[in-house]
């Protein structure tokens, strides 16, 4: 590093899960020694013992080492803990900038998102969650990259979920049926232990509201946001093994959607979060579900990759596009640890 840029202290919570692992291996790489490291029950301060964890006393111990060597006071959270959430804001109130891959804070309700930017903006600190959309891919900070050199947004289209990739691309051409195409998905470990879980297209829905307040739409709230579920009504409440055996049932249903889209030639079914700025109808401003897209889209060459294609008065009628691998440990660890260097600036 630099001896221009003063020296970071970072406490890593969550160090024991998969990407809290690779963010620690990242950080090595770059011989960036975590300060302090927190777990669900304990922590340790500064290579000392193990003690209970106390969010608080962590926060004024990543202060005063950063007020004795000259340092950047951060927190790395990459948790899905709501309970570690609830320390951002007064965390960020004490100056230590907050680094994160965990969205849920982000599409939860918008006032206690913008105290978080309140908060932010008060202290200096940096509240940086480039990972909660797509991984380690430049997607947030580039949409608020555009914003601030004066490009007008007009809409975000985004493919968000590498599992309904990967069910839309099965089925497209008629190659398996929706029930074949969730149950491979689920054997190939691409969804969560309840498949539903992707398919009810909830975590789309989350990024999408991400999307829509990065790109400065207001009033978005996720509980009224327009989201089509894949999965069948009437399977929405039994158990795992009774939704996997009951989807053939509906499989003829999806297949003739699928069919009419292709009718077109080239035309495509993706599942998609749309975020139109310059919608009229507050409702069709965020839209997530299924989207028929013709053969020029560029969501047709997305194959199982995320993909953001952002169109502003400048990128249009050609749109913008980041397109990569949007989850893994390593591209989001790396992610996180980005902002973290980013702190120093």
């Amino acid at each position: 590093m630099s001896s221009s840029k003063k020296p970071l202290v970072v406490a890593v919570v969550g160090y024991t899960g998969g990407v809290g692992t690779c963010l620690l291996a990242a950080m090595k790489q770059i011989s960036l020694k975590p300060f302090a490291l927190v777990r669900s029950s304990t922590m340790k301060i500064n290579q000392g013992v193990e003690v209970p964890v106390d969010y608080d006393a962590l926060g004024n111990q990543v202060i005063l080492e950063a007020t004795k060597i000259g340092g950047v006071p951060v927190i790395a959270d990459v948790t899905a803990s709501s309970t570690v959430q609830d320390q951002y804001h007064p965390w960020l109130s004490k100056g230590i900038s907050v680094c994160t891959a965990n969205k849920g804070i982000f599409a939860g309700k918008e006032d206690i998102y913008q105290s978080l930017l309140v908060a932010s903006s008060t202290s200096g600190a940096r509240l940086c969650h480039e990972t909660t959309v797509g991984a380690g891919l430049p997607i947030l900070g580039t949409l608020a990259s555009l914003r601030a050199s004066s490009h007008q947004i007009h809409k975000i289209e985004g493919v968000l979920s590498g599992t309904l990739a990967y069910v839309l691309g099965a089925v497209a051409g008629g190659k398996m049926t929706l029930s074949q195409a969730v149950t491979n998905a689920k054997e190939l470990g691409y969804t969560e232990p309840d498949p539903r879980m992707d398919l009810n297209g909830m975590d789309v829905a989350r990024k999408a509201v991400i999307l829509a307040r990065i790109a400065g739409l207001p009033a978005v709230e996720l509980d009224a946001l327009s989201i089509e579920s894949l999965v069948p009504p009437a399977l929405e409440s039994c158990s795992v093994e009774d939704f996997l055996s009951g989807l053939s049932k509906h499989d003829e249903e999806f297949a003739q959607k699928v069919a009419t889209v292709e009718e077109t030639p080239g035309s495509r079914l993706h599942y998609a979060a749309k975020v139109d700025l310059q919608a009229e109808d507050p409702k069709d401003r965020v839209v997530v579900g299924p989207m028929a897209c013709e053969k020029t889209h560029p969501f047709n060459s997305a194959g199982p990759d995320n993909l953001i294609a952002i169109t502003t008065n400048f990128y249009s009628p050609r749109p913008l596009v980041v397109q990569g691998a949007g989850a893994g440990g390593d591209v989001t660890a790396t992610g996180v640890l980005a902002d973290v260097l980013s702190c120093q600036r």
